[in-house]
């Protein structure tokens, strides 16, 4: 009788949990904007950069890289979280990305002033054209 009040005991519980994990996930998306960096170049980067300029001050500027430190090779993308600490949402942010390429850092340029939202996800490439540049994912 004890094997049947712990397995109720077991299945009711299991949703309960699952829903709370899914919530989790569920806010920790809206307090952040996900930057979306993908490598449309031939080129092989070791790793980016991105400095988020608020009124001319560069307010966060995370890098990525791949946990195994391979290179970032073509049509391979990194995701940068940009959380409510790191800048203000509710002022424009200009975005530069900087490439680590064969142990020397490269500007790839930057973004007009922008609006980022909460929650939301933004795709953007390096492509070397011919020059590496940083701009805005056409078509997604």
């Amino acid at each position: 009788m004890k094997k049947v009040y712990l397995l109720l005991f077991i299945l009711s519980i299991g949703p309960v949990l699952t829903a709370c994990s899914a919530e989790t996930e569920t806010e920790e998306t809206e307090e952040a904007a996900i930057i979306q960096v993908t490598n449309s170049s031939a080129r092989q980067i070791t790793s980016i950069e991105l400095k988020l300029y608020q009124n001319d001050m560069v307010q966060a500027s995370p890098t990525a890289m791949n946990a195994d430190e391979s290179l970032i090779v073509m049509d391979e993308a990194v995701d940068f979280e940009v959380l409510t600490q790191d800048i203000d949402f509710d002022e424009p942010v200009v975005i530069e990305a900087v490439a680590m390429i064969d142990g020397v850092e490269e500007s790839a340029g930057q973004t007009e002033p922008m609006e980022l939202s909460l929650g939301e996800i933004y795709k953007f490439e390096l492509a070397r054209d011919p020059e590496l540049q940083f701009r805005e994912m056409q078509g997604d």
